[in-house]
């Protein structure tokens, strides 16, 4: 059955050789007990390695089964090992943190036998050991002779053709030794026992054969075998066709979980190390990603405010930012070594970014029209309906044409009071600050203060968008051109000037000095004596009176310097008055909803888009109108003051801009696209992308659109992102210096885990196997270390965003980490711990079996 022909052991080279054996010549038969005596140094521990297939000969050949072992490979003595051999240890060289069942199933685990055969089978062996009922014990939990008869039930357990005891009894009583040598003499009975001892008397009272070593040869043989047969003879390179051992990741994954919970303390120390990187990125990524959100939310709330715009002439935002980052050419480059100064083509690239628009009715329908019946076809399936509403500009101001009686007293330079309407108020009192401002020199337009003096909006045409925002607090909402609705604040308020606008508070006094304006009529007025109020529509016939001479005369307009002018009040009464056919009503009053932080009104007076039209219908043919189609470019002044001076506020680039500014062109100037949230104004853009990428769309009938928030939402999330990117590198190094802190851990679980090495070795396991056994004890580490930095800081944002919304209005969760963020960082984690365990797990793989088994 095994043949040692010629065998030589050298250790070290040169003149420090040292021959353990020196050419042993041995036969053993297939079933028998040998023991091999001889004093210590003699090679006997040596003899059994190589049989074992632990250590490799120098010279000779090893036969197993007629099979030469000259070119076995390390994984040919790996599977036979497992297979073939079952090694009985002095010191049991059981693996500690493993139960008595675990340690005994090893060798089967490394043979691939299944979970449920492996159990029943080492559980028999345990029983025939005299091991019942101990199976769950540690070994540290047993007696000496306990452990050497679980370390024999290992070697049983994968049924081996050989045995191989080196000192069995080396370390039990006499009792105990006779107990385990019984057991090896059963065991004898139908397989290959081969022992080394130091103790003759036992050798002779047990063994079958004895053979005696001493410095390195063969010097007695009780019983040789000297059998001829040709098949023990025959030389094959060949090998025994048995399973290869494996070791599979469960095991190797059960083998270091099971290490790492013996040293609780320990882990769980280098994991909290290990998930403070984690934690760094963690909270960055964190704050990134809220912010980020942040941003998106405001953006998206602000959608209504700030709708995507189509104008007839519109600067291309995306041709500006190209023009900003442009690339530094090679040309530009060498223009810097040079001593000329270069012209830059700025004005070609600025008016390349002037876009123009057809807006006519035929364009416009184009895409309007198709955008809107695709729209209103998606609505259907929907409960929510329309996601956008539209406006449609015409050039004109509809507050222009609305009035309301309101008295007016100057404290500068005239006494008494006067009637005053709509726009003429506003107008006054923008001009009253321009002045202020002009005379303090604080370079602010005038058009900075009209923001903030509300006049009247219009509504939009989608009503489920409205209804979606605002709440009706009393009344109904404005449907009809002569109804309009009143658009208070969360808090129930409405601004002084409005509620001048409406007459509900009275204008006691302008002083121009010091830029004042007392307000009367109270502070709170019910929502019934609101509802009550009334403004009137004045079209241009009524408004502009003919002079006769080519010039026209606004009835409407006072001075607003200390000048009233002496005409036709809006006086109940009066002639003015007669000539008004609409009375425009508020029929109702709405508020912003709570969950709603900015809506498509502005606080203050909503008309219908009704009225809109009926002003355009009134006055595109008013004479006013006909005059200036009917004009020349360069005589394009048809208004003049009570004194014959041109009005300057109404004078426009050309005619048609003029007849614009009077209603009198139904032609759009511009279009307003407002969308309900930010995936439905991203839906509009690639709509209107599509519509530009078309067929044979050329440059002019394409449509440049324009968002005022795109470019400033991108920048601040591309600042956002940076500063984001520059804090993770910078906690980077953190998790990098505690991976490779975990590899160092990693190498000093090798160092004592050594004779852990050996014993898996010996039982078959390959190089392989113990490096992924490290490998998966990293990766445990990493895991655990990334589970607990990501634990820890979705604890640690609850304060986070408790202290800064305690901070910060409406922030919301400003910290927020992101479930994909989480697990990309826990893979992060372990594939880190992975590489910095590299080193020590392949260290762990080159060691010497034979010098493992021998470490303490």
């Amino acid at each position: 059955m095994l043949q040692l022909k010629s065998i030589v052991k050298t250790y070290g080279e040169g003149q420090f050789a040292v021959n353990a054996l020196k050419g042993i010549d041995l036969n053993f038969r297939k079933s028998e007990f040998v023991s091999v005596l001889g004093p210590s140094g003699c090679g006997k521990t040596t003899l059994l390695n190589i049989i074992g297939g632990l250590d490799k000969y120098t010279d000779g050949d090893l036969i197993i089964n007629g099979v030469s072992t000259k070119e076995y490979k390390s994984s040919d003595w790996d599977t036979y090992r497992n297979s073939a051999i079952g090694f009985v240890f002095q010191n049991y060289n059981l693996i500690p943190h493993q139960n008595v069942l675990s340690n005994v199933e090893l060798a089967l685990t490394l043979s691939g036998v299944d979970k449920v055969e492996r159990k029943r089978r080492a559980k028999i062996a345990l029983e025939k050991v005299g091991l019942k009922g101990l199976e769950h014990k540690l070994p540290n939990q047993m007696s000496g002779g306990q452990m050497q008869r679980v370390a024999i039930a290992r070697a049983l357990v994968n049924d081996p053709d050989i045995i191989l005891a080196d000192e069995p009894t080396g370390a039990l009583d006499s009792e105990t030794s006779i107990q385990v040598m019984e057991l090896l003499k059963e065991v004898a009975k139908d397989r290959l026992v081969i022992m080394v001892t130091h103790n003759p008397t036992i050798a002779k009272k047990y063994s079958t054969r004895i053979i005696t070593l001493l410095d390195g040869k063969v010097t007695g043989d009780s019983n040789p075998f000297l059998n001829t047969d040709t098949e023990l003879q025959k030389k094959d390179s060949g090998k025994k066709q048995v399973k290869d051992s494996k070791m599979k990741f469960a095991t190797a994954f059960r083998l270091s979980l099971s290490n790492l919970f013996t040293k609780k303390a320990r882990t769980i120390l280098t994991a909290i190390a290990g998930s403070i990187g984690i934690i760094g990125i963690a909270l960055v990524l964190s704050v990134s990603t809220g912010f980020s959100t942040y941003i998106n939310n405001l953006q998206a709330s602000t959608l209504s405010v700030y709708p995507v715009t189509i104008s007839e002439s519109t600067i291309d935002l995306t041709d500006f930012e190209k023009l900003i980052n442009k690339n530094v050419s090679d040309e530009m480059l060498q223009q810097k070594l040079t001593e000329y100064v270069y012209t830059r083509q700025m004005f070609g690239d600025l008016s390349n970014m002037l876009k123009s628009n057809q807006l006519s009715d035929e364009y416009v329908n184009g895409y309007v029209e198709k955008f809107i019946e695709k729209e209103n076809e998606k609505a259907k399936n929907t409960e929510n309906g329309w996601s956008y509403c539209l406006q449609k500009n015409y050039g004109f101001d509809v507050n222009d044409y609305i009035y309301s009686e309101i008295k007016l007293g100057l404290s500068a330079g005239v006494g008494g009071k006067f009637d005053m309407p709509v726009d003429q108020l506003v107008r006054f009192l923008e001009g009253m600050f321009d002045e202020g401002i002009s005379a303090s020199d604080m370079n602010i337009s005038a058009s900075f203060i009209r923001e903030y003096i509300p006049t009247m909006s219009e509504i939009p045409d989608n009503q489920s968008l409205i209804s979606s925002q605002y709440e009706l607090l009393k009344g109904k909402w404005a449907t009809e051109e002569d109804e309009v609705i009143l658009v208070v604040d969360k808090y129930n308020r409405i601004s002084d000037i409005t509620l001048a606008l409406l007459g509900i508070k009275s204008i006691d006094g302008i002083n121009k000095s010091n830029y004042t304006v007392t307000f009367g009529g109270g502070d709170k007025f019910s929502f019934d004596e609101l509802l009550q109020k009334k403004f009137y529509y004045i079209k241009n016939d009524v408004r502009y009176i003919s002079n006769g001479d080519g010039t026209y005369n606004d009835q409407t307009y006072i001075n607003t310097t200390d000048t009233v002018y002496a005409g036709k009040s809006l006086s109940t009464g009066n002639d003015f008055l007669d000539d008004i056919d609409t009375e425009i009503k508020v029929v109702g009053i709405v508020r912003l909803k709570e969950n709603v932080s900015q809506g498509v009104l502005d606080t203050g007076i909503a008309y219908t888009s009704k009225l809109v039209a009926k002003i355009l219908n009134d006055n595109k043919s008013s004479a006013i109108v006909n005059d200036v189609k009917s004009r020349a470019e360069s005589n394009r002044n048809v208004l003049v003051n009570a004194w014959g001076e041109p009005m300057v506020s109404a004078l426009k680039t050309t005619c048609q801009e003029t007849e614009r500014t009077l209603a009198g062109n139904p032609q759009v100037s511009k279009l307003y696209f407002y969308s309900v949230d930010y995936d439905a104004k991203e839906n509009l853009k690639l709509y209107l992308d599509q519509w530009n990428d078309a067929e044979g769309r050329t440059e002019e009938t394409k449509v440049h659109y324009s968002d005022s928030t795109e470019m400033l939402f991108k920048a601040l999330n591309s600042i956002v992102d940076a500063v984001g990117i520059v804090l993770i590198c910078f906690t980077a190094i953190s998790l990098v210096v505690s991976s490779i802190m975990i590899g160092i851990i990693t190498y000093v679980s090798v160092v004592e885990r050594t004779k852990e090495i050996g014993i898996l070795r010996s039982i078959g396991a390959r190089k392989k196997d113990i490096s992924r056994i490290f490998n998966a004890e990293t990766f445990l580490t990493g895991l655990f270390a990334g589970l607990i930095g990501i634990t820890a800081t979705y604890l640690l944002t609850i304060p986070i965003n408790l202290i800064v919304g305690t901070l910060i209005e409406n922030v919301g969760n400003i910290a927020s980490l992101k479930i994909t963020h989480a697990v990309v960082l826990v893979v992060v984690s372990f594939i880190l711990t992975l590489i910095a365990g590299l080193i020590p797990s392949r260290i762990a793989a080159k060691k010497d079996p034979v010098v493992a088994l021998r470490t303490e």
